[in-house]
C-alpha cells in the first residue's frame, strides 16, 4: 500500500511497502536536478485506523489513513488529484461507431479501435475506456429532481401546514417561515426546509408585506407639506447643517410585564406574511394600543424628550408626568439651554426644529426660547413626523431596547435602558443634513407620507 504524507514543516515524502500494521515503511524521496536521495523510515503502529476500503485509482494513493493519527505523528494529509485526459466527443462517437456497425459489417475489436482513437493529449486510451464510450456515449442522462408538477409535499402535509401558520399568526400577528418551520411535526419538519414552507404559503396567497403604519396626510396637509418643502428645497446637507443646530421630539416607551411581553412582540413586528385582501383590514394595520383595556392597565410607560444637533451631540431626559409648558420652560431652562451653549460655544442664536405638540410653543415656553436666544424653524407642517429627523432616533431605540430589555426585569431598570438606548444612537451627525433628501422626497411623492 502506499501513503502521501506531508510533515508539518512542509517536507513531503512517501511510504510505501507496508508489510502489516506493525511494520515499517520506507521509501526514498525523490529530489528534482540530480540523483541524491534521501532515506525516511518511520514506524506505524501508530497508525490506530487505515479506511477499509481503497482511494479510486484515479489518486495517487491506496488509502486513506484516519486524520488524527497523522497528527499524533505531526503529519498532514495531503490528498492529490491525478489529472487525467479523455477522449474528446469525436472520438468518442468512433467508439461507438466501430462498436455498432450497421446490419451486416462486423464489429471492430477493442484492441484494433485503441490504435484508431486518441485522448486530448495525443495519448491512446485504454481498452476500458474505449469500452466505456461504446457502451455510454448515446445514454442520457436521466432527470434531476422531481418530474414536473410534483411536490414535496402531500396534501394532508400541506393542509398540516397551513393550520400551523394560522395557529401561530392570528390577523395581525408577526411571524415568519422559520417559526412556522419549527412548529411543524417532527417528520414534516425533517422532510422540508424554510423554502418549502415559503413557498406553501406563497402558494395559498401568505406573502411577506409590511403594515400599514401611516394613513395619508390628505390633500389639505399634502399641499402644506409641499409647500415647506419646495420652500427649503434649495438647501443642501451641508446648509441645512449651517442653518438648524437641532431637532427635538418627545417620545413615549411601553414598558410591558412578563405575561404581556410574547404578545407584544408577535404584534408589534412591522411586517407578517399576509394576503393582498387582508393587508388592508385594521388588525394588519399597527395600532396605537396592542392589547384590551384590562390588559392595557398593567403597562407602564415613560416619556422621553431627545434633542440631535447639527454636529452629533445628544441630549435626552426623561418628562415628568403630567407634563405641563411651564414645566417645559423650566426644562429649557436647566437642560435645553446649557446644552446648547456646550454643543455650539460661538453660536449666539440657536434655531430649533420641534414637533408640533401645543405644550412645546406655549406662552411660557416661547419665553424661555426667548431668554436662551433659542428661534424656533418657521411653519414646519403639523403631523409630518418624517419630517423630523429626531424621528430616526426613537425607532432605532425602540428596536435597541427591546433587545436589552430582559423578561421580567422591574421597571425603574426598564427606564435607565430607555436613556441608554435613546444615547447610543450611532449616526446623530447625519440627521439634520438629511432634511434635504427628505425635501426632495416629499415633492416626489407630492406631499405623501415617507414609509420607513
Amino acid at each position: 500500500m502506499m501513503f502521501r504524507f506531508q510533515n508539518v514543516d512542509g517536507q513531503i515524502f512517501r511510504v510505501a511497502e507496508l508489510a502489516h500494521m506493525g511494520g515499517e515503511g520506507r521509501d526514498p524521496q525523490e529530489e528534482e536536478g540530480g540523483d541524491k536521495r534521501k532515506e525516511y523510515t518511520h514506524s506505524v503502529p501508530i497508525l490506530d485506523q487505515v479506511v477499509r476500503s481503497a482511494v479510486s485509482n484515479r489518486l495517487d494513493l491506496c488509502c486513506v489513513v484516519e486524520y488524527r493519527a497523522m497528527s499524533a505523528m505531526g503529519l498532514a494529509y495531503v490528498s492529490k488529484k491525478r489529472k487525467v485526459a479523455r477522449m474528446d466527443l469525436a472520438n468518442r462517437a468512433l467508439c461507438f461507431a466501430y462498436r455498432n456497425p450497421p446490419p451486416g459489417v462486423e464489429k471492430t475489436p477493442f484492441k484494433d479501435i485503441v490504435k484508431l482513437v486518441k485522448k486530448k493529449d495525443g495519448s491512446r486510451p485504454k481498452i476500458g475506456a474505449v469500452a466505456e464510450a461504446a457502451s455510454s456515449f448515446k445514454n442520457v442522462a436521466g432527470t434531476i429532481g422531481r418530474p414536473p408538477g410534483s411536490k414535496k409535499t402531500t396534501k394532508p402535509e400541506d393542509r398540516k401546514l397551513m393550520q400551523t401558520f394560522k395557529k401561530l399568526r392570528p390577523p395581525g400577528a408577526g411571524v415568519d417561515a422559520r417559526a412556522v418551520h419549527s412548529a411543524l411535526p417532527k417528520k414534516i419538519k425533517g422532510k422540508i426546509s424554510k423554502r418549502t414552507v415559503i413557498r406553501r404559503l406563497a402558494d395559498k396567497g401568505f406573502k411577506p408585506e409590511k403594515k400599514i403604519n401611516k394613513s395619508d396626510p390628505g390633500p389639505a396637509l399634502a399641499l402644506k407639506r409641499c409647500a415647506w418643502c419646495r420652500k427649503n428645497s434649495d438647501k443642501d446637507a451641508r446648509q441645512w447643517k449651517a442653518k438648524l443646530h437641532a431637532v427635538g421630539d418627545i417620545k413615549e416607551f411601553t414598558y410591558y410585564p412578563e405575561e404581556l411581553q410574547a404578545r407584544f412582540q408577535k404584534l408589534r413586528a412591522p411586517w407578517t406574511y399576509m394576503t393582498k385582501a387582508e393587508k388592508k383590514l385594521p388588525a394588519f394595520v399597527r395600532p396605537k394600543r396592542w392589547f384590551p383595556r384590562k390588559d392595557w392597565k398593567k403597562v407602564k410607560k415613560q416619556k422621553v424628550f431627545g434633542f440631535t444637533t447639527s454636529n452629533g451631540k445628544k441630549l435626552a431626559f426623561f418628562v415628568p408626568k403630567p407634563w405641563s409648558t411651564e414645566q417645559w420652560a423650566v426644562a429649557v431652562k436647566k437642560n435645553v439651554k446649557p446644552f446648547l451653549k456646550k454643543a455650539f460655544p460661538k453660536v449666539k442664536t440657536f434655531t430649533l426644529l420641534l414637533d408640533g405638540e401645543k405644550l412645546l410653543h406655549g406662552p411660557a415656553a416661547r419665553a424661555a426660547f426667548k431668554d436662551a436666544n433659542i428661534k424656533i424653524f418657521p411653519e414646519w407642517p403639523k403631523y409630518s413626523p418624517d419630517l423630523n429627523p429626531q424621528e430616526n432616533v426613537w425607532a432605532w431605540a425602540e428596536q435597541k431596547l427591546r433587545k436589552i430589555e430582559k423578561s421580567g426585569e422591574p421597571f425603574e431598570v426598564f427606564r435607565k435602558k430607555i436613556l441608554k438606548a435613546v444615547r447610543a444612537y450611532p449616526s446623530a451627525e447625519k440627521l439634520v443634513g438629511s432634511m434635504a433628501k427628505r425635501c426632495r422626497m416629499v415633492l416626489d411623492a407630492q406631499g405623501a407620507m415617507l414609509q420607513k
